[in-house]
């Protein structure tokens, strides 16, 4: 289940989730920026954020502690994140 592009200061970027039944089991975000500064920020939320074993998957919710350094993209993260577990629920 993917959530919308979200367009921001640095770029846009979505985020798809995958569900195990209603739970969710893996975050990734899609299209995030990749190189200079915004690179390194992008790494940090996706570090921080998505795969098996990150803050999404754990929280079970958009309801997440913002990356330092990082607001905006953290943002539009958990704002695509939050209209994917809207579609999914």
């Amino acid at each position: 289940m993917s959530g919308p592009t979200v367009t921001y200061e640095y770029g846009s970027l979505s985020v798809q989730i995958t569900l195990s039944g209603s739970r969710i089991v893996n975050a990734t975000g899609i299209g995030l920026p990749q190189s200079g500064q915004s690179g390194q920020r992008s790494d940090d939320v996706q570090r921080t954020y998505s795969g098996t074993s990150g803050e999404v998957v754990q929280q079970q919710s958009a309801d997440l502690n913002t990356v330092s350094d990082a607001t905006a993209t953290s943002d539009a993260y958990q704002q695509s994140l939050q209209a994917a577990i809207d579609r999914a629920g």
